[in-house]
């Protein structure tokens, strides 16, 4: 069985920054199901049809402190993390169809020598099989605090009380929708982040895939 770590988890979690963190060090594959969601979304929006195809020359280049995302050789990291994509993103998440179209672009991520996948619904829906699943999370105004600081660094202004409001309405729609909403596992390890470190963070999860795998 290739090994898998999935870790869910609300926006500002944290698990981004784990998640590339840890594939680098392991050597392994990152899925940034997030990702996936919100490159169907700026297709559709740019009135692509054959959109599971185009994916594909979406490049992500990344580690725990950079990202860059190319389309076509043009840069379309902020547009990607932008405002607008976010919420057409989250509407078009809350379709069966679409959640069907990119499981198994999703799915194919799965291959040797492993695979840290992050999301909402990796331990629950998309790799219920994986043995090493992490439930990610922190107070809501570390999270807040986190998400300022990492759309201050791509540029944008902030509005501190627009976004801990944004936020939190993402946590209730997540968590209440009829479709693979956001809920911890049965057999997910816990893990409150607030005042730990990645690498504190890191050192549990290793634990956990050392004894597992």
């Amino acid at each position: 069985m290739v090994p898998i770590v999935t870790i869910d988890g609300p926006s500002g979690s944290g698990k981004g920054a784990l998640s590339r963190t840890l594939a680098k060090k392991k050597k392994w594959n990152y899925l940034d199901s997030g990702l996936i969601y919100r490159c169907f979304a700026y297709l559709s929006s740019e009135g692509f049809e054959n959109i599971e195809e185009e994916i594909n020359n979406i490049e992500h280049s990344y580690d725990e402190n950079f990202e860059e995302i190319n389309f076509n050789g043009n840069k379309i990291t902020n547009i990607i993390r932008g405002p607008d994509i976010s919420i057409l993103s989250s509407e078009l998440s809350q379709k069966i169809d679409v959640r069907e179209r990119l499981l198994l672009i999703q799915k194919s991520y799965l291959r040797e020598p492993g695979l840290v996948a992050e999301g909402r619904d990796m331990s629950t829906r998309v790799f219920p099989d994986s043995k090493v699943k992490i439930f990610l999370t922190a107070n809501i105004d570390e999270r807040v605090n986190r998400r300022a600081n990492q759309l201050r660094n791509a540029g944008q202004k902030v509005n501190i009380s627009k976004l801990k409001s944004e936020i939190e309405a993402r946590d209730f729609k997540d968590s209440n929708r009829e479709v693979s909403p956001l809920k911890e596992s049965k057999d997910s390890f816990h893990i409150d982040n607030t005042s730990k470190s990645v690498e504190e963070t890191l050192e549990v999860i290793e634990e956990l895939i050392n004894e597992r795998y």
